[in-house]
């Protein structure tokens, strides 16, 4: 398969885009819903208006994350592939069952998911144990990792 580094890059920023737009309106109805009348209650026991504060902060805060995420690859260069896994790294990755998954190794943006022809790839970043595991890792290198306590075993096939 060939691979396009700038394609996929386009398409985080496309999906960041629209998972931004999706955000965008979150925050909208659920600050509606928290300053509408209906939600004000008329005893300290209904706290309607209470809880879709607390949703409307945590979709506002949501929304600070996808834009510094969409900050984050809209300023992002590819640089030259070195042979070894940095800072986006695109990564074949081999289980010990022959399954192979596509990784792209960011600074944001973790658990993203996006299609590229006939496959997912994922984002990961350091701060995941897969992530700081695959640092400074070339073609050919294996590694064994625990992983929410299940020892994994992964080899690494290819880095784009």
């Amino acid at each position: 398969m060939h691979i396009d580094k700038h394609e996929i890059l386009s398409l985080m920023i496309n999906q960041l885009r629209a998972d931004l737009s999706v955000c965008e309106q979150a925050v909208k109805i659920a600050r509606d819903t928290a300053t509408h009348a209906d939600a004000q209650g008329s005893s300290r026991y209904e706290t309607m208006g209470l809880e879709a504060s607390y949703l409307a902060q945590g979709q506002g805060l949501r929304l600070l994350e996808v834009e510094r995420s969409l900050a984050y690859f809209m300023q992002l260069k590819l640089p030259a592939s070195t042979g070894s896994i940095g800072l986006s790294s695109l990564i074949v990755l081999r289980d010990e069952q022959g399954d192979e998954q596509l990784l792209w190794l960011a600074a944001d943006a973790g658990g993203m998911k996006i299609q590229y022809a006939d496959t997912t790839i994922t984002v990961i970043t350091p701060k995941s144990p897969l992530g700081a595991a695959l640092i400074g890792k070339a073609a050919g290198d294996e590694l064994d990792i625990s992983i929410a306590g299940v020892e994994r075993y992964y080899e690494v096939c290819t880095v784009y």
